[in-house]
C-alpha cells in the first residue's frame, strides 16, 4: 500500500518524488532486503547471514535511519548520515547481545540524503546508487567486493567479474562482523530532472545493463519504474532478493504531487518487530559524545565495541568495567556464570590487604613468580613461594596442555569445515546436462570438495546463452532443496526454449514436429518428485554466509 500523496509545501529546494519495492524473488524462501524512499531520503539495506538473521539486520537499520527524512538539515549533514549509521551498527550489535543465535549477521548500506541543493551518500557493500542525467546512466557507488578488488587491481576484467565464482563475496558490510564499518562518503549536487536509483545486488545480477537504463529512461512514474524494474530481475532468474528505490529530483517551482509519507518495503515493512531488538531511545542518545567517536573510527581495524569505549580510567578501575561491560553485552547465561566464576577465583587469590598510597600492587606469589624480573630475583624466596618443587619441574605439563588443546582445535576445525563443504551444493553441467553436485566446486591438492548427487536430463544447449555461462561458473545454493529449485527452474527455461524451436521448425516445414520421447514437454523426470517452478531465467542464488552471500 502506498502512502497517501498530497502536495507538500514548497520549500525552496529540491526534493523526491519517490517510490520503492520490494520482491523475494523466485528461489529465496524469505526477503531479506529492507528499503525506504521519502521526500528528502532514499535508502536500501540488502541483508546478509542466511537464517542468522539477515532480514533482522536490514530491517533494525531501515527503522533506524528514517528519522533523516526531514527538509531541515544543514552543513553537517553528511556528519548527521554516519552518525546514525553507526548508530544502527550499534543496535545490531546490541541485537546480537541479546539473542545470541544472530551472531554474524549483517547488511549493506546505500544511502541518499538530500540536504537544500546538495546530496550526501553514505555507502557500504554492494548495493548500488545511479543516477541518470540528461539520458545517460552512471554508477556513483564503487562494490566493496573480492571480484571489485580484482578488477581494481587489473588481475581480471569487468566480464570475467560477472562470472567469477566468489563474485557473491563482500568486504565491508554494517553488522556483526568484528570491525568499525568503514563508510564511503561523498557530496553530489542535487539537479532537478536528475533520476536517482538505488537498488540490491537482486536488480544488477540478473537484469542488463542495457535493460536497466531502457526502463529508467523510459518509465516515467517512479513506482511504476521500480515495477518494471523489479520485473526484470524476475524474468532474468530471480535468484534472489531484489528491491530498488527511485528518487526523481524535482525543482522546487514544481507543482507535483508527492507522498507526503516516506515508504518502507522489503523485511522492515514486513517484519516490524524486528527493529525493535537491541532498540533503545534515540532522543536520549548522547550525540555530542557520537561526533567524538566518529572521528576515531576512520581505522577499519578498531573493534565495534570501540564505539563506546568508556574515558579512560586508572587501569584496576578500568579493567572492572570492561569485564562488566562485555558481560552486559554479551547477555548470555553461560558468560554471565564464567565472568562470576573468575571474579570469584580472583578475589580467593588475592588474599593479601590492599596496598597503602604510594605503594605497589602485587600478584600473588604464584603469578610473581611466572613473570619475574630477573634483576630482582629473590632464589630464595621464590622457591620458597613453590615449596620443595621448583616451577621449572611444572612447565612440561604447561606444553602438554597447550599442544593438546591446539592439536584438538586443529581437529575441531577441520571437522568443521568438512560439514560445511558438505553442507553446500551447487549447479553445473555434467556430460551436456544439467547436474547438482554437492559440496564446493574445488578441491584440495587430490582431493575433490564435491561430488556428483543428482544427473537430470535438461540439456545445456536448451539453455539461453547467459545461463550457460552461469552453469559455466556454477550456480551455488544453501541447500540441497535450493539447487532443485534451481534446476526446475532452468528445465522451465529449457522446455520453453524447445518448443519455441519446435514452433519455428513447424512454421519453416509446415509440418508437425515428431513426438519427444522424452514426454509432453521435451523433457522428462530430472531431480525425482521435485515440481517445476513457473520463473523464468538461469535461478542463479547469490549465497552470502559472514561475509558472503
Amino acid at each position: 500500500m502506498n502512502a497517501q500523496s498530497t502536495s507538500l509545501p514548497h520549500s525552496g529546494v529540491p526534493t523526491f518524488q519517490f517510490a520503492a519495492r520490494s520482491d523475494t524473488g523466485q528461489v529465496r524462501k524469505n526477503n531479506q532486503d529492507s528499503g525506504y524512499a521519502g521526500a528528502h531520503f532514499l535508502l536500501v539495506a540488502d541483508g546478509m547471514g542466511g537464517h542468522a538473521g539477515g532480514d533482522v539486520a536490514s530491517a533494525i537499520t531501515v527503522s533506524r535511519l528514517t528519522f533523516l527524512d526531514e527538509a531541515d538539515h544543514d552543513g553537517r549533514v553528511l556528519d548527521d548520515l554516519k552518525a546514525a549509521i553507526l548508530a544502527a551498527n550499534d543496535q545490531i550489535g546490541r541485537a546480537v547481545g541479546e539473542q545470541s543465535e544472530l551472531a554474524g549477521m549483517g547488511t549493506t548500506v546505500t544511502a541518499l540524503l538530500q540536504a537544500g541543493d546538495r546530496l550526501a551518500l553514505a555507502h557500504i557493500g554492494d548495493s548500488r546508487a545511479y543516477v541518470m542525467h540528461k539520458g545517460e546512466i552512471t554508477q556513483v557507488t564503487q562494490d566493496h567486493t573480492f571480484v571489485q578488488m580484482l578488477v581494481d587491481e587489473g588481475r581480471i576484467t569487468l566480464e570475467e567479474a560477472d562470472t567469477h565464482p566468489q563474485r557473491s563475496v563482500v568486504m565491508r558490510v554494517l553488522g556483526d562482523v568484528g570491525a568499525a564499518p568503514e563508510l564511503d562518503l561523498s557530496f553530489h549536487d542535487a539537479v532537478p530532472g536528475d533520476r536517482w536509483m538505488l537498488c540490491s545486488d537482486g536488480l544488477t545480477g540478473f537484469a542488463s545493463m542495457q535493460d536497466i537504463h531502457d526502463t529508467l529512461a523510459t518509465v516515467a512514474d517512479p513506482g511504476d519504474c521500480c515495477e518494471k524494474l523489479i520485473e526484470l530481475a524476475l524474468a532474468g532468474g530471480g535468484g534472489d532478493n531484489v528491491t530498488v528505490v527511485v528518487g526523481d529530483v524535482l525543482d522546487p517551482s514544481d507543482d507535483v504531487d508527492i507522498d507526503d509519507f516516506g515508504e518502507a518495503v522489503g523485511s522492515v515493512r514486513v517484519n516490524p518487530s524486528y527493529a525493535l531488538l537491541g532498540g533503545q531511545d534515540r532522543d536520549s542518545t548522547d550525540t555530542s559524545q557520537m561526533d567524538v567517536i566518529f572521528d576515531e573510527v576512520e581505522a577499519p581495524t578498531v573493534p565495534i565495541e570501540g564505539l563506546s569505549t568508556p574515558p579512560m580510567e586508572p587501569p584496576r578501575a578500568a579493567a572492572s568495567e570492561s569485564d562488566d561491560t562485555d558481560t552486559a553485552a554479551l547477555a548470555s547465561p553461560a558468560a554471565t556464570a564464567a565472568a562470576t566464576a573468575n571474579r570469584a577465583s580472583a578475589d580467593d587469590a588475592d588474599d593479601t590487604e590492599a596496598p597503602a598510597d604510594g605503594e605497589a600492587v602485587t600478584a600473588p606469589r604464584s603469578a610473581r613468580s611466572a613473570v619475574r624480573d630477573d634483576d630482582h630475583w629473590d632464589e630464595d624466596a621464590d622457591l620458597a613461594d613453590w615449596g620443595d618443587e621448583p616451577p621449572q619441574r611444572r612447565r612440561p605439563w604447561i606444553t602438554v596442555v597447550i599442544a593438546g588443546v591446539v592439536v584438538l582445535a586443529i581437529v575441531i576445525a577441520a571437522l568443521s569445515g568438512w560439514r560445511y563443504v558438505q553442507s553446500q551444493y551447487y549447479v553445473a553441467a555434467a556430460d551436456g546436462t544439467v547436474a547438482v553436485y554437492q559440496g564446493v566446486p574445488q578441491s584440495l591438492g587430490p582431493i575433490e570438495l564435491s561430488s556428483l548427487e543428482q544427473s537430470t536430463n535438461v540439456t545445456v544447449t536448451d539453455l539461453s546463452t547467459f545461463s550457460q555461462q552461469r552453469l559455466q561458473a556454477t550456480i551455488p545454493a544453501d541447500s540441497r532443496d535450493a539447487a532443485i529449485d534451481v534446476v526446475d527452474t532452468l528445465r522451465a527455461e529449457a522446455t520453453r526454449n524447445a518448443g519455441a524451436a519446435a514452433s519455428e521448425t513447424t512454421e519453416q516445414t509446415g509440418e508437425d514436429p515428431a513426438p519427444s520421447p522424452s514426454g509432453e514437454n521435451g523433457v522428462s523426470g530430472g531431480v525425482a518428485d521435485e515440481s517445476e517452478t513457473t520463473g523464468a531465467g538461469n535461478g542463479a542464488t547469490m549465497d552470502r554466509g559472514e561475509a558472503e552471500r
